[in-house]
């Protein structure tokens, strides 16, 4: 969604740049010409300005998002039960592997020593 100050700077760029063409056309003076562009970026920031707070005032729409905060803390409980069950199955196959990792270094050094 385009928000209310994206479209107050839009609006102004808008009438700079309109007010530099427009000056540019007539051939104004250098005074004349700086003028023309701030008064025009000035009656274009007036317009985004009061057209943001009309919008705002009688035509944005209220309450959008309404979070449903019990449905979310049976999710987060749900993730964090999803978690620790993850995790407690990482920490089992980690002593697994340990496990056997201790066994095989017995058996190596049980071979070395016959050697």
């Amino acid at each position: 969604m385009f928000s209310s100050e994206n479209f107050i700077y839009f609006l102004s760029v808008t009438g700079f740049f309109i007010g530099v063409i427009f000056a540019i056309i007539q051939g104004f003076e250098p005074f004349e010409f700086l003028w023309a562009v701030i008064v025009t970026f000035a009656v274009f920031y007036i317009l985004a300005i009061a057209s943001t707070s009309f919008f705002i005032k009688y035509l944005a729409v209220k309450n959008i998002f309404h979070l449903d905060k019990v449905n979310l803390e049976k999710t987060i409980d749900y993730q964090i039960n999803e978690l620790d069950r993850k995790e407690d199955l990482i920490r089992e196959a980690y002593y697994f592997i340990r496990q056997i990792e201790e066994e095989e270094l017995d058996l190596y050094t049980k071979n070395k020593a016959k050697k």
